[in-house]
């Protein structure tokens, strides 16, 4: 009897140190990219650059509270392998919350909620010639002092909403008080996902956010994605970014191809930007994948369309390892 009470007590002490115990990750992203410019381009003068891409290192973990309710924790921090500018070990989605089976995840932290749920589209990775982010104005950032929800999938919806508090008055990463909301639809055993977002902060900067893809076969996947953003000027800018990838059967291959279209660029009245990729990764196994793209962009400032134009070339390729 003594024995099998021992062995239960070892046995529940081994479950809650499984639970306590955070789990280590990250990722190692590091290319060489290439760019270069005509004289009205901000590339004109560009050199090779060894460039980390969003490389990172994180614990993330649990801890049971009751039987359907659980204690989640994230820290997460960006680190420039490259180099050392006084940046590194910054915080990038770093919270602590509570997340329950049947009512969802309360978070609270540093945290971009919103946007980032709601991007189906964006197959670039690497660091060249505005790499993997949407070629917009607002890209919303990862924000300070904000708490985040996150309902259950009821038949494949999600539903996700989201507040920060501006705590010092403009210091903080959107400059006031902003709030924003998204739905997900990702029906399980489909070929199709979409979602949209609405985000505002303060009276001056509102976006709205629709995102989806599709299977065409097991292999090949397109992408679309359409953000109006208000600036409070006279004109929205309007973004378009469509995607394809194509995993080349029987090989490690992916190859990429993705368009970004902005009109009224930061919203100045003609002000436009064009951006093609195209690219491929190579995957050696399942944490490493090499990178190799290419990509072209043209920008004019609005001003005097005539004489702004500006085009822009670039080239890169690289490693990526996660853990």
């Amino acid at each position: 009897m003594k024995k099998l009470v021992l062995a239960t007590a070892i046995a529940a002490l081994s479950v809650t140190a499984a639970q306590a115990a955070p789990t280590v990750y990250g990722k190692v992203f590091l290319t060489l990219d290439v760019a270069g410019g005509d004289d009205n381009s901000i590339y004109k003068d560009s050199r090779s650059q060894l460039n980390s891409n969003s490389s990172r290192i994180g614990l993330k973990g649990s801890e049971a509270l009751t039987q359907n309710t659980d204690l989640v924790y994230q820290l997460e921090y960006g680190v420039d392998v490259d180099a050392d500018d006084g940046k590194n070990f910054r915080s990038r989605d770093t919270y602590l919350g509570l997340s329950n089976k049947q009512y969802g995840t309360l978070l609270a932290g540093r945290l971009k909620a919103i946007d980032g749920r709601v991007d189906y589209a964006t197959v670039v990775d690497g660091g060249v010639l505005g790499g993997d982010s949407v070629l917009t104005a607002f890209d919303a950032p990862r924000a300070n002092n904000t708490f985040a929800y996150v309902s259950p999938s009821y038949n494949g919806f999600t539903a996700s909403a989201m507040y920060t508090l501006d705590e010092n008055n403009s210091t903080d990463s959107l400059g006031r008080d902003a709030a924003g909301v998204a739905v997900q639809y990702e029906p399980a055993g489909q070929a199709y996902r979409a979602g949209a977002s609405y985000i505002q902060a303060g009276k001056q900067l509102k976006a709205i956010r629709v995102s989806g893809d599709y299977k065409l076969n097991g292999n090949t996947t397109v992408g679309a994605l359409y953000q109006n953003t208000n600036l409070n000027t006279d004109n929205n800018e309007n973004a378009i970014t469509v995607s394809a990838s194509h995993k080349v059967a029987q090989t490690p291959w992916t190859a990429y191809g993705q368009v970004d279209l902005v009109d009224n660029a930061k919203g100045l009245k003609d002000a436009e930007t064009q951006r093609l990729a195209v690219g491929g990764k190579y995957a050696f196994n399942r944490n490493t994948t090499g990178h190799l793209y290419t990509a072209y962009l043209r920008s004019n400032d609005g001003k005097n369309v005539a004489n702004s134009k500006a085009d822009a070339y670039g080239i890169g390729g690289g490693l990526e390892y996660k853990f």
